[in-house]
């Protein structure tokens, strides 16, 4: 027993300095859309908002489309992730019918924060990037 105590008064505080040295790196980290925010769109937002399937009015595969935004009007206000309706989603629960993703699988706490500091970074997304929806994978990702 005191030797379980002893591990735990131990690794408290390292786990404390790992966990604050992770939020101050994520701090001062600039999301890469190409890598962090494209497969996190494509993996869990393109299967329903796409060209074939405009779910709510909303295709995400470009850029243009994506600010555009659907029914409800524009999801993504740069530099704003709390007034982002892409964002603000996340968090209805699943009784709210607007509620994203659709399945009772929520994104992982990471992909929240990716997507809250990519749109707080300003959203950027290059003109060139086109995001594929997983429906289109198997002729396009090896």
């Amino acid at each position: 027993m005191k030797r379980t105590l002893f591990a735990v008064m131990l690794a408290v505080p390292g786990l404390t300095a790992c966990m604050h040295w992770r939020l101050e790196r994520r701090a001062h980290h600039v999301v890469d859309f190409t890598s962090e925010v494209k497969p996190l769109l494509e993996s869990r937002c393109l299967e329903c908002h796409h060209r074939r399937y405009v779910c709510a009015g909303l295709n995400l595969e470009t850029k243009t489309l994506a600010m555009k935004g659907g029914r409800s009007g524009p999801v993504v206000t740069p530099g704003a992730p709390h007034q982002s309706l892409l964002y603000n989603v996340l968090f209805l629960g699943h009784d709210s019918p607007v509620a994203m993703p659709p399945t009772p699988d929520r994104l992982e706490r990471e992909d929240e924060q990716i997507l809250h500091d990519w749109i707080q970074q300003g959203a950027h997304w290059p003109d060139s990037v086109r995001l594929v929806p997983p429906q289109d994978w198997k002729n396009t990702h090896s």
